[in-house]
Protein backbone atom coordinates (compact mmCIF):
# COMPACT_ATOMS: atom_id res chain seq x y z
CA UNK A 1 0.00 0.00 0.00
CA UNK A 2 1.58 2.78 -0.64
CA UNK A 3 0.96 6.86 -0.05
CA UNK A 4 -1.15 8.27 -2.78
CA UNK A 5 -4.31 5.58 -2.03
CA UNK A 6 -4.82 8.29 1.20
CA UNK A 7 -4.61 10.98 -0.66
CA UNK A 8 -8.23 11.31 -1.31
CA UNK A 9 -8.98 10.36 2.14
CA UNK A 10 -11.39 13.04 3.41
CA UNK A 11 -10.28 12.89 6.82
CA UNK A 12 -12.43 15.94 8.13
CA UNK A 13 -15.48 13.58 7.45
CA UNK A 14 -14.45 10.92 9.44
CA UNK A 15 -13.53 13.28 12.59
CA UNK A 16 -16.52 14.55 12.15
CA UNK A 17 -18.41 11.15 12.24
CA UNK A 18 -16.08 10.11 14.89
CA UNK A 19 -17.28 13.15 16.90
CA UNK A 20 -21.14 12.27 16.32
CA UNK A 21 -21.01 9.02 17.41
CA UNK A 22 -19.53 9.64 20.71
CA UNK A 23 -21.93 12.31 20.69
CA UNK A 24 -24.88 9.83 20.58
CA UNK A 25 -22.82 6.84 22.76
CA UNK A 26 -22.11 9.88 25.91
CA UNK A 27 -26.15 11.04 25.25
CA UNK A 28 -27.34 7.62 25.45
CA UNK A 29 -25.16 6.57 28.90
CA UNK A 30 -27.00 9.82 30.40
CA UNK A 31 -29.97 9.36 29.76
CA UNK A 32 -29.66 5.23 31.23
CA UNK A 33 -27.69 6.43 33.87
CA UNK A 34 -30.60 9.40 34.80
CA UNK A 35 -33.09 6.13 34.30
CA UNK A 36 -31.04 3.98 36.59
CA UNK A 37 -30.72 6.88 39.16
CA UNK A 38 -34.49 7.83 39.02
CA UNK A 39 -35.40 4.00 39.14
CA UNK A 40 -33.41 4.04 42.43
CA UNK A 41 -35.54 6.37 43.97
CA UNK A 42 -38.54 5.70 43.04
CA UNK A 43 -40.98 3.68 45.06
CA UNK A 44 -42.14 -0.03 44.47
CA UNK A 45 -44.82 -1.73 45.52
CA UNK A 46 -43.02 -3.92 47.39
CA UNK A 47 -45.24 -4.75 50.95
CA UNK A 48 -42.60 -3.37 53.53
CA UNK A 49 -44.31 -4.76 56.60
CA UNK A 50 -43.57 -8.42 55.30
CA UNK A 51 -45.66 -11.23 54.87
CA UNK A 52 -46.57 -14.62 57.48
CA UNK A 53 -44.92 -17.53 55.92
CA UNK A 54 -48.08 -19.62 55.94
Amino acid sequence: MNNSSFDNLDTDFYIERAYELRRLYIAAAVKNFALRIKAFFTPTNRNLQGSAAH
